[in-house]
């Protein structure tokens, strides 16, 4: 992959990308106690040659939105979380600018949490699990500590901040 690619690549994002921290409830019905957060980078815009050249290039996904008005263009987006994200924003943090910050701390929250099976300490329950001979085996269920969620809390907090409309970097 050339530089000049990357670096026009990195242009989109500082210019029409947004690099953030997605926060999701903790839903008890599926079991959480916990809530989950998850790094993402999106690119919006009209021109679709640029949106398939950054995800032919970088991978992630782009689709089409319908206009926002009657009379408007569609609009084309590219978006990649989690560890698809954190590649992505590896390659094009040498030549970010503007989301140079962001990025990194996405890419902080990447590496926190694929230590996070460590963190798995809190008991906030237990489950029972017979097996074929009727023993009943009981087994707890675990959730992240509150350490943990607190570290990822506040890289959200910092990527929100950092994002604000009219903030200074």
């Amino acid at each position: 992959m050339k530089k000049t690619d990357l670096a026009y690549l990195a242009g989109l994002v500082d210019g029409e990308g947004c690099v953030r921290i997605k926060k999701t409830q903790a839903y008890k019905c599926q079991g959480r106690q916990t809530p989950g957060y998850h790094a993402v980078i999106q690119v919006r815009m009209v021109d679709e040659a640029a949106i398939k050249f950054l995800a032919d290039t970088l991978g992630g996904w782009y689709y089409r939105e319908k206009p926002h008005s009657c009379q408007g263009r569609p609009l084309y987006c590219f978006s990649a979380s989690d560890l698809a994200a954190k590649g992505i924003l590896q390659k094009l943090l040498p030549f970010l600018r503007i989301k140079g910050q962001q990025a990194r701390l996405a890419i902080e929250l990447c590496e926190a949490k694929k230590t996070g099976h460590k963190f798995r300490t809190k008991v906030v329950g237990f489950r029972d699990f017979p097996n074929a001979a009727g023993v009943v085996r009981r087994v707890p269920n675990l959730a992240y500590s509150d350490e943990f969620v607190g570290r990822l809390e506040t890289l959200y907090q910092r990527v929100k901040t950092l994002n604000r409309v009219g903030a200074l970097a």
